[in-house]
C-alpha cells in the first residue's frame, strides 16, 4: 500500500514537473471566456432592467402597476416637466390679427392670488373652432376662436397641469 502511494505521488510529482498539457490550458482559456461572456451578458440585463426618464420631473400618472410585464420601450409612468408649462387660451376673431408669435404674455392663477407667471406665445392656431364648452368668455360663445399656447415660466413649480389660469398677452 505504501508503494502504490509512494507510485501515485511520484506520478502526481512528474506531472507537476512537466507542466500542464497544451490541450487543458486551451480548456482553460475557453471556460474563462465563457465566464467573461455571462458576467457581460448578466450586466447588460443589469442596465436593461433599469427605468430612466428622459427629463427631470414629477409623476403623474402610473401606467404600468409593479409586477406588470411591459413591452420593451413601452411607457411605465407619465412624467411631467413643471419648469415649463403652457396654457392654451383662446383668442377672439376680431382680435386674432394682433396676436404674433413671441409677444409676451402673463397668466394668473385662483391658487396663487397676486401672483403673475411670465410667458410668451409659442402656438397659434391656423383655423378657427367654435368656443369650447368649458371656456367662459366675456363675449357670446357662438363666435370663431383661435387657439393660442403660451408657455409659461414655472421655476418654483407652482403651477400645476389641469389648473385653470387666465392670460393676458401684451400686443403693444
Amino acid at each position: 500500500m505504501a508503494q502504490a502511494q509512494e507510485r501515485a505521488a511520484g506520478q502526481q510529482l512528474a506531472l507537476l514537473v512537466a507542466g500542464t498539457r497544451p490541450e487543458d490550458v486551451t480548456a482553460a482559456r475557453h471556460q474563462a471566456d465563457q465566464a467573461r461572456a455571462g458576467a457581460a451578458l448578466v450586466a447588460a440585463q443589469k442596465r436593461n432592467a433599469v427605468i430612466v426618464a428622459p427629463c427631470d420631473g414629477v409623476v403623474t400618472s402610473r401606467v404600468a402597476e409593479l409586477g406588470e410585464v411591459v413591452a420593451a420601450g413601452g411607457p411605465v409612468v407619465v412624467v411631467a416637466d413643471l419648469r415649463s408649462v403652457w396654457l392654451r387660451v383662446y383668442v377672439p376673431e376680431a382680435r386674432y390679427g394682433a396676436i404674433r408669435l413671441g409677444l409676451g404674455a402673463e397668466a394668473t392663477v385662483d391658487s396663487h392670488p397676486g401672483v403673475r407667471f411670465q410667458g410668451r406665445v409659442t402656438e397659434i392656431a391656423s383655423e378657427a373652432e367654435f368656443t369650447p364648452r368649458n371656456v367662459q368668455t366675456q363675449q357670446e360663445r357662438v363666435k370663431l376662436v383661435f387657439g393660442v399656447k403660451v408657455s409659461l415660466d414655472n421655476p418654483d413649480g407652482k403651477l400645476k397641469p389641469g389648473m385653470p389660469a387666465d392670460a393676458l398677452i401684451r400686443v403693444r
